[in-house]
């Protein structure tokens, strides 16, 4: 069943139907969860998939909290040197930074989101202000 639910999890996400997927990555660390020892390999790596799903998904908190047990999982698995490892510790300081983003300017969060999945640059106006800009209204 586990296997079932990491291949869906896998399926919709190259489908482009990440949400889906992420529902289905969570059901599968779930069962991970009931049947590894905290500190098994397996169920770093899945830790891992399902994170990454999440944070693509947008849910940026639980991805990276499944991306931070994956990482001290793997951690004390692979070690500091290993490949893996090195690669999840640079997603874990993205994602975090991708959260911390989230959590002070949600607007703008979206917006670079938006513009980095169409690739293209960011196009903000400013934002308006309660100042009136001396010299607007008067006469010449």
């Amino acid at each position: 069943m586990l296997r079932i639910l990491s291949i869906l999890s896998e399926v919709l996400s190259y489908l482009q139907l990440i949400e889906e997927a992420a529902g289905y990555a969570k059901r599968m660390v779930d069962g991970y969860l009931k049947l590894y020892h905290p500190n098994n390999a397996q169920l770093g790596m899945a830790l891992m998939r399902a994170g990454v799903t999440h944070w693509h998904a947008g849910l940026i908190e639980a991805g990276h909290g499944m991306i931070c047990k994956a990482y001290a999982i793997l951690l004390v698995t692979h070690g500091s040197t290993h490949p893996i490892t090195k690669d999840l510790e640079a997603m874990r300081v993205q994602s975090e930074m991708e959260l911390r983003m989230f959590q002070q300017n949600e607007f703008m969060y979206y917006k670079m989101r938006e513009a980095a999945l169409q690739n293209q640059p960011i196009q903000i106006m400013p934002e308006p202000t309660n100042e009136i800009s001396p010299g607007i209204f008067q006469k010449k």
